[in-house]
Parts: C-alpha cells; structure tokens; sequence
C-alpha cells in the first residue's frame, strides 16, 4: 500500500480537473452512444432467437463486467499507481467498444461489450478515488455535483452523435470509443499518481480506522443505488422501442428523447452542493424518485412527442441529484484508503442495476405491454420515494 504525508492543501489545475470529468463522462457514453441504435441493430439481427431480449442486454452487456471487475480494479487502484491503471482502463474501453464497428456477429459484439465494460470499471472507479482524493466536505459534494453534470452533458453530445451516425449506418457510432485513446495520454501526462491526503482527510482516516469499511451504511444506500439505475434504465433500453411503437421511427428523434433526460438532470447535478445545503440527503432522494416516477407514468401514456417529451424530462430532473448524493453520502464515510474499493462498490452497484434493468423489463414484457411496463416502473419509483419520505419524517 502506497504510504502518504499529510499536507495542508492541494488545489488541482484545470488539466487535472478536464481530465477526471472527461474520464467521467466516458462512463456514460459506454451505453448512450449506441441507445438509438438499438432498433436497426434488432433488425440486423432479426432471425437471432430472442433478439428482443439480446439487443437490451448489447446496450447494458458492459455492466455485467463491471459488476465483476470493478472491486478488484478498486483494490489495484488502492495499491498501485492511479493513473497508470485509469490509462490501461482507457485504452480497454477505446478497443472493446470500437470493435462492434468490425463485427460481423452478435456473439462477437457481445464480446467486445464486455471488455467495454472492464475499461468502464476501472475509468469510473478511478475518476470517483480521485474526486474523493482532491476535495472533502462540502467542495467534495459540490464537484461531485459538477461530475455527474459533466457525466450527463457527454450523454447529450453522445446520444446525439450517436443518433445521427445511425442515420448513416448503425455501426458507425461503435467508433465513439476511440477517444478513450488520447484521453488515455492525456491522463498519464496531467494526472498524479496519487493524491497526497490534506491534514483535515488524514486526520479523518485515522479516526475511521477503528471502525474499517462502513459495511452499516453501504447497506442503507447500495439497495436504494441499486433500485434507482433498475428503474432508470428502462428508458435507453426500451424508450427507443416505445417511440416506434407509437410511430416515431427516427433513430434521430429517439436520440433527441434521450438526450433531453440528460439536458434535465444537468441542473439537479450542478446545483447539487446547493441542494445539500438546504436539504437532507434522504429528502433529495424521496424528491428526485418521485418526479423519476411520475415522468415515467406520463412517458407511459404517451401518444406524441409532446408528452413523450415531458415525461422524459421529468425524468431526467429526477435523475440529476441521485447520484452525487449517492456517491457523496458512501465515499464521506469511506476511509481514504480504501476510496477507491468504495467507489469501485459503488460503481458495481450502478452498473449493476444497468444490467438487471433489460432483464427484469423483459420479464414483465412477457405478461405486459410495452407501456404498462414504464407505468410498472414508474409506480415502483413513486413507491420508493414514498417510503423514504415518510421513513424521514417520522424519523425526526
């Protein structure tokens, strides 16, 4: 394990800064740049059994092997140097996800998706060690804020790329991926090998030491983490299908649809540090699940892009707290040592709900509807944020 002298103050450069929040928005382009794809690449494929079930699981197949990766990545990243590991994680993602440009089979995509999903891993969970290294009390949750409104922005620039591209031919936005490549460079010219802890953080491990992981509040937020990503993302797997079904057969318009989830939880992300001044974590949760599920209700009785329109708005408001609140609730209890394990925790719960989201969506398919299944998803939203509203207010 590296060993550190505590310092009095580390204030990183723009280049540093640029750098962690364009690796940041590499871990949402992973499944948004090819969202509006989705339909041409399920007629491609046609003749695959289930290839309704398939082409979900090609969108959140890198989720899987972040699941699998991201703690050991975590624990390497805790041991080795950072920034050699985020390059390595970098060049992965850049040659796993352009190889769906090449290939000629599903298997084969499916392929190059996991290994998307390894470099993933280890780019998320870097990026989050990082931001938890550089800032701590209300600077950590206000960057980590700003990280997850840099996360969405590259969601708007990507699902639209990725929109038009498909227009063009449906493997084109596979090629996206490569700017994992001069980021890669970028990061190992820019980035320390390590943040040095200040005096406030040392001080603050060495009190938590005693204590060693904090198992009793992972178990408050890994589940509600968990819940929220199943939830939310039945929108990049099955909204591209609902427009269809209700005549919206643009893959452009389906990428506009995705990218307005993200244009509205940039105001949530920003203003994070804002809203936790104010407000409660568990108060930002109940809110944020509640406008997530009623964008869903609406999205599920929509006729026309109006009211398509606004019910995925809504959910992006709700969406754009969640997870720096997620993130800044786990990684303040995390001992600086082991940051990166808890974020490479936390990032296998996100991905993980990415991944049971197709899976669970296509269960309820079998016996519903498409638009029954938003409205499902939508009450179990609602429910969620009920509960824990109340579950604060009778806790006071």
């Amino acid at each position: 394990m590296q060993k550190h002298i505590a310092r009095d103050s580390y204030a990183p450069g723009g280049a540093v800064t640029a750098v962690i929040l364009s690796a940041s928005a590499l871990t949402v382009m992973a499944n948004a740049t090819i969202a509006p794809s989705l339909p041409e690449l399920r007629a491609a494929f046609s003749t695959v059994p289930h290839i309704d079930t398939l082409a979900g699981l090609v969108l959140t197949m890198p989720s899987l092997f972040v699941i699998l990766s991201a703690a050991a990545l975590g624990w390497a990243a805790d041991r080795m140097n950072r920034k050699l590991v985020l390059a390595a994680c970098m060049i992965v993602y850049a040659a796993g996800g352009a190889s769906g440009f090449l290939a000629d089979n599903l298997e084969t995509i499916l392929g190059g998706r996991a290994v998307l999903g390894i470099g993933v891993a280890g780019t998320m969970t870097i990026a989050s060690a990082y931001v938890a290294d550089f800032w701590q009390g209300a600077e950590r949750e206000r960057f980590m804020g700003i990280q997850a409104a840099a996360t969405n922005f590259g969601g708007i620039i990507f699902v639209l790329i990725g929109g038009f591209l498909t227009g063009i031919e449906w493997r084109m936005p596979f090629l996206l991926y490569l700017v994992g490549i001069p980021l890669a460079v970028t990061a190992l010219a820019v980035l320390p090998g390590r943040a040095e802890p200040t005096s406030a953080d040392f001080a603050a491990e060495q009190e938590q030491d005693g204590a060693g992981f904090p198992w009793a509040v992972a178990a408050r937020v890994i589940p509600l983490a968990l819940g929220l990503m199943t939830i939310f993302y039945i929108l990049p797997t099955r909204l591209p299908f609902l427009m269809t079904s209700i005549g919206l057969t643009r893959p452009a318009v389906a990428g506009v649809a995705l990218a307005l989830v993200t244009l509205f939880s940039l105001p949530g992300s920003l203003g994070y540090g804002w809203l936790r001044r104010r407000l409660s974590s568990e108060i930002i949760l109940a809110a944020a699940f509640a406008l997530l599920g009623l964008g869903l209700v609406l999205i599920s009785r929509a006729q026309d892009t109006v009211m398509l329109f606004a019910g995925v708005i809504l959910c992006g408001a709700g969406f754009g707290p969640m997870i720096p609140n997620f993130m800044s609730r786990f990684l303040s209890a995390v001992p600086a040592r082991q940051r990166a394990r808890g974020a490479g925790l936390m990032t296998a719960t996100l991905f993980g709900g990415q991944f049971l989201s197709p899976l669970v969506s296509g269960l309820v398919l079998q016996h519903f509807p498409l638009g029954d299944c938003f409205a499902l998803f939508g009450a179990m939203s609602l429910a969620v944020g009920a509960v824990v509203g109340a579950g604060t207010v009778l806790s006071r």
